[in-house]
């Protein structure tokens, strides 16, 4: 698939999202993501779909079962530095509970291993929304943020983290680090 077809191929999935048709949204996006695995914006709609389709259903009786099976798999596959398996399979955990903030924050890891902090950022954050309460994602997502200098993202990820925990010492560090740095950057100029 040409860049071309998939833009064309992307436009008719965020088309049938947009008419609440999630099956077709669901393998629209799927396909794209087989293709070209850092699509962001493929993967980010393909979240979405799944999420929306679920709306209302209790994952399937056999989810944790087939979880562990495919984090194996997953997990074989990276190790041998097979992304787009590796990925392939996450995907499969996601497409049966698209609320588990494990495997999202494990897809996370995998783009920021990578190189892909943008990716990485993308996935923890549909994880925070997938469990408000996950303090992990919150404390991996303000470190993202100042790698990527956004201070104003970071401070408001540690700020939702401290929420969860006020006594998480990790957290409190991470914050004051990021108030000297905001400082010396505003007395400095670097």
């Amino acid at each position: 698939m040409n860049e071309q077809e998939l833009k064309e191929f992307y436009t008719k999935g965020i088309l049938a999202f947009e008419k609440q048709n999630y099956d077709y949204a669901v393998e629209i996006f799927s396909q794209i993501i087989s293709v070209q695995y850092d699509h962001l914006e493929a993967r980010h709609h393909l979240h979405l779909s799944l999420q929306k389709k679920a709306e209302g259903s209790k994952p399937p009786i056999t989810a944790p079962l087939n979880k562990i099976f495919l984090t194996m798999q997953a997990d074989g596959l990276l190790k041998k530095d097979n992304l787009a398996a590796g990925l392939e399979a996450l995907e499969k955990i996601i497409a049966s509970n698209p609320n588990d903030s494990e495997t999202l924050k494990k897809i996370a890891d995998v783009f920021y291993k990578k190189g892909m902090v943008l990716h990485a950022i993308n996935n923890l954050e549909t994880a925070k929304l997938a469990n408000p309460k996950d303090i992990g994602a919150f404390k991996k997502l303000g470190e993202l943020y100042v790698k990527r200098e956004d201070y104003h993202n970071a401070k408001i990820a540690y700020e939702a983290a401290l929420k969860i925990n006020p006594n998480d010492t990790e957290v409190i560090k991470s914050l004051k680090n990021l108030d000297a740095l905001g400082t010396m950057k505003r007395e400095f100029g670097s």
